[in-house]
């Protein structure tokens, strides 16, 4: 697995500052950059054992097999527009 890079300066200096387990299928994370401070969001959602694989490439980890694309959906309790800096 390739280490998380910010997406607006690329460093690889990451924390997770929130991490929110309140449904059993997703874990979302609040994410920030300890370089350059930009705040983003990520989501981890489960699949099927059988389109993950173990790379030797990549220190025995596991990585999905093939590009697959996931359905996102939408909590119930979707805020307004929140600017960034408040979230």
């Amino acid at each position: 697995m390739l280490p998380m890079k910010c997406p607006k300066c690329r460093s690889s200096k990451i924390q997770a500052a929130i991490t929110n387990n309140r449904f059993d299928s997703q874990t979302v994370r609040k994410r920030r950059c300890a370089d350059c401070g930009h705040n983003w969001f990520t989501v981890e959602l489960e699949v099927s054992r059988y389109l993950i694989g173990w790379s030797k490439q990549h220190q025995q980890k596991p990585v999905l097999r093939r590009p697959t694309t996931l359905e996102p959906w939408v909590t119930p309790w979707e805020p307004a527009d929140v600017p960034d800096e408040e979230m």
